[in-house]
């Protein structure tokens, strides 16, 4: 997770366990700002994007499968898997992108 957004996250426990701390992850890259919290323990994720200080998008999902960060030819991609069949993916670089599988897709 630290090298698909760049940094370390920020711990909203400094003594807890990972697994069971709220990390938050900060990107801005032109004219985005996104924000990715988890919860390792509770499989909980937040997500939201804002453009310029507007919200643009915004998930919230608990019970997540599986985050995954896929290494592209360019860039990387983290996919959130919701379920078997459904996946939310994000991608940072060159410009921030936001897509969605639902269903398992052909």
């Amino acid at each position: 997770m630290e090298r698909f957004f760049g940094t370390a996250p920020s711990k909203s426990d400094a003594d807890a366990p990972w697994p069971y701390n709220g990390l938050t992850f900060n990107f801005s890259g032109g004219p985005y700002q996104v924000i990715f919290y988890i919860m390792p323990s509770y499989r909980h994720v937040e997500l939201s994007i804002r453009c310029p200080n507007e919200l643009t998008y915004q998930l919230t999902a608990s019970a997540v499968s599986d985050l995954r960060v896929l290494g592209g030819p360019t860039h990387d991609t983290l996919e959130i898997v919701i379920s078997s069949k459904d996946s939310v993916f994000i991608r940072l670089l060159p410009s921030v992108l936001v897509a969605q599988q639902v269903g398992g897709g052909t």
